[in-house]
């Protein structure tokens, strides 16, 4: 027969082996909990099809992925729930100086080399460009002629450069390396608004992140490519221009390119860890490559030899 106080001396007991559950977002590890990572916009589709993977490969691993663009992206970055961020930028001062005081040594993995498509109206007489032409394309001077195939040479004052996106990271990029202080360009909402712009008008010129229709496999982007045309960039008047493609991001061949890496900000070996080692494995590595952009680290191939 239970008493009261061998009631009571049960309920204490209860009361001191009380359970407490985990925290999904405190007590993750490298294939469970749950981490907010932020990327660039202009890296979904690659980093959709990495989740995708890895999501069904771990179950128990909530990765909730939020796309901004550069612009907004940088400022997230000081931002204490942040712990991984996917951008081709590397951090400013502020960043870093954030970083440090967090005890964060916040290091940087490249996953991927990726490039800057330059598009082109199916009709439109550019043949080609090179960097220079860019550069006074995009403002920096406005005194460069185009050799076409018509019988006149074509001015680029005369053409309307477009990006997608008002923070757009590909601008920002083109910017930095060519020397633009004042970006001449008109920015639509996203790459498809872009591509039916430039499908539309001869004297359009757009430049998109080539992740956005690097994978011909994928019924959407190559319907992107086929409204437009790709135009050959070449390093230097008088080198031979070279388009975007898997193999010339891979060798350096095509000058605007761009390497992709994930910034660990979480200082411990949690979520964030685990789907960053992930992409930047082989399994990861092996996703890129079949999408079209340039893998770091291409991938072994596994050949059987089977003796009869």
């Amino acid at each position: 027969m239970i008493t009261a106080i061998s009631v009571a001396l049960l309920g204490a007991s209860a009361a001191g082996c009380r359970f407490t559950a985990p925290d999904p977002g405190k007590d993750d590890t490298p294939t469970s909990g749950r981490v907010l990572v932020l990327a660039d916009a202009d890296c979904r589709p690659v980093i959709d099809q990495e989740l995708l993977v890895f999501s069904a490969l771990y179950p128990k691993a909530e990765v909730q992925v939020r796309y901004m663009d550069e612009a907004d992206l940088v400022k997230a970055m000081l931002n204490d729930s942040v712990r991984c961020v996917i951008t081709s930028v590397a951090p400013g001062a502020e960043q870093l100086a954030y970083f440090k005081k967090r005890q964060l040594s916040a290091p940087e993995v490249p996953i991927y080399k990726a490039g800057i498509a330059v598009v082109v109206n199916r009709n439109s007489p550019l043949q080609r460009l090179s960097v220079d032409q860019v550069a006074a394309l995009l403002g920096k001077t406005g005194t460069l002629q185009v050799t076409t195939d018509a019988e006149r040479p074509l001015g680029l004052d005369s053409l309307t450069a477009l990006f997608a996106g008002t923070g757009s990271g590909v601008a920002r990029l083109l910017a930095d390396s060519l020397g633009i202080k004042a970006m001449r360009a008109r920015a639509l909402t996203d790459v498809p608004a872009v591509v039916d712009q430039v499908a539309r008008d001869a004297r359009a010129i757009g430049f998109l992140p080539f992740e956005a229709i690097s994978d011909l496999d994928n019924p959407a982007m190559k319907a992107l490519r086929e409204q437009v045309r790709l135009l050959p960039i070449s390093k230097a008047p008088g080198k031979p221009p070279v388009l975007p493609s898997q193999s010339s991001l891979a060798d350096g061949s095509y000058p605007l390119a761009r390497t992709v890496s994930m910034l660990l900000t979480e200082g411990k070996s949690g979520l964030g860890t685990g789907f960053v080692s992930f992409v930047a494995n082989h399994k990861g590595q092996r996703i890129i490559l079949k999408l079209g952009v340039a893998p770091i680290t291409v991938p072994p191939r596994n050949v059987e030899i089977v003796h009869q």
